[in-house]
């Protein structure tokens, strides 16, 4: 829903950016003034307004909410992992597999939620600066009533200011994606060549366990900062967690062996059709997941030239006397005249930001085209 939403408000803001559809009711305020007796500057307010509005509306709630929930569920997530990981490093004895991916699982979740607590704040006054380009739609900018063009170009300012750490966290995920796909590819190949190597679950890494054998701990879901703590029950929790993770490692946790037993043999045969089996999915996850890490790229460009892009109207705000511009600002706005730069600037923000939902609706139907089908390797 999200995705259609900045679609359609950022499809709006092009066709006013460009002046397409002039000679319909969209440009024309008098339509609005049939359902609605606005004083001024508010009588300006088009149709076309009206409907960028409604979807600026949307994005100031579902933004803020979600960026709140997002901090405020990772906050009780990592306090619930800190508490589990403290409470393993003093009850755990004997240290299996399982145990092992527990462990790992429980810190790169700790790592996880801290970010995502920094993540929430940004989005969350991302999503409030959306109060502030609602008000100018409806031309309230114009006006002193919100603080005027000085705190809509603040807002903006916040807004910028919280796009950059995550345009950081967006080329993190990048090469992490691109480094977990070649770590699952060298681990599938050395699987279907098990028959050469003795291999078991201890060659498993964490991201490739979990693409295996599709697990899923129960705290990887966020967890409100005053829900109440049963240790207890957390405790019946972990250990049903570890007992379906112990069935879930079953078929990797045969090494194989030279013998001539033939019940040894067939049971190691077994092992191998297992491996390559597990192997191909694995390759097939590998190409998924350099795919994934190419759609990050891409949103990392787009994200990038839209921040560029509104940075410039802040950039023309504050230097607005060309005459005294800095040669380094002068090079920003590209040579520009400030009315120029402020137009290609706004326009490639729409624009970028456009294309970014088409991009998120249409990449399962990229995925499934661009994804190729495992390819067996040979053994001999």
């Amino acid at each position: 829903m999200d995705a259609v939403v900045q679609l359609l408000r950022n499809g709006l803001c092009c066709i006013k950016d460009l002046g397409l559809l002039t000679d319909t009711f969209l440009w024309d305020p008098n339509v609005t003034l049939r359902y609605y007796d606005l004083p001024e500057p508010l009588h300006k307010t088009t149709p076309l307004e009206v409907l960028i509005s409604i979807w600026q509306l949307y994005a100031l709630l579902s933004t803020t909410t979600s960026g709140w929930k997002m901090f405020w569920s990772s906050i009780g997530k990592y306090r619930r992992v800190v508490r589990l990981l403290t409470k393993r490093a003093s009850n755990v004895i004997a240290f299996s597999p399982a145990d092992r991916f527990i462990d790992a699982s429980l810190i790169k979740e700790a790592k996880f939620a801290l970010r995502s607590i920094y993540i929430g704040l940004n989005v969350f006054f991302i999503g409030t600066g959306f109060f502030w380009l609602t008000g100018n739609s409806w031309h309230v900018t114009e006006t002193s009533w919100i603080g005027g063009l000085p705190a809509l170009i603040q807002a903006l300012t916040v807004m910028e200011l919280c796009l950059i750490p995550l345009l950081w966290f967006m080329w993190k995920d990048t090469l992490e994606q691109w480094d977990k796909a070649n770590r699952m590819e060298n681990l599938a190949h050395d699987m279907m060549q098990s028959d050469k190597t003795v291999w078991s679950v201890e060659d498993l890494g964490l991201s490739s366990m979990e693409t295996l054998t599709l697990w899923l701990p129960f705290w990887d879901a966020g967890v409100g900062v005053l829900e109440p703590c049963d240790e207890i029950h957390e405790e019946k929790l972990m250990a049903a967690e570890k007992a379906k993770l112990t069935a879930l490692l079953e078929p990797f946790s045969v090494k194989q062996e030279k013998t001539k037993s033939k019940d040894k043999k067939v049971e190691s045969s077994m092992h191998q059709e297992t491996l390559r089996s597990k192997a191909q999915e694995l390759l097939g996850a590998s190409r998924v997941t350099r795919w994934g890490g190419y759609r990050e790229f891409v949103y990392l460009i787009i994200n990038a030239l839209a921040f560029y892009g509104y940075l410039v109207g802040i950039v023309v705000y504050y230097w607005d006397d060309e005459q005294k511009q800095p040669v380094y600002i002068k090079h920003l706005l590209l040579n520009m005249e400030n009315d120029a730069a402020d137009w290609n600037g706004n326009f490639l923000g729409d624009f970028m930001w456009t294309i970014e939902p088409i991009i998120i609706l249409s990449s399962p139907l990229i995925f499934r085209i661009l994804s190729p089908k495992p390819i067996k390797v040979k053994v001999d």
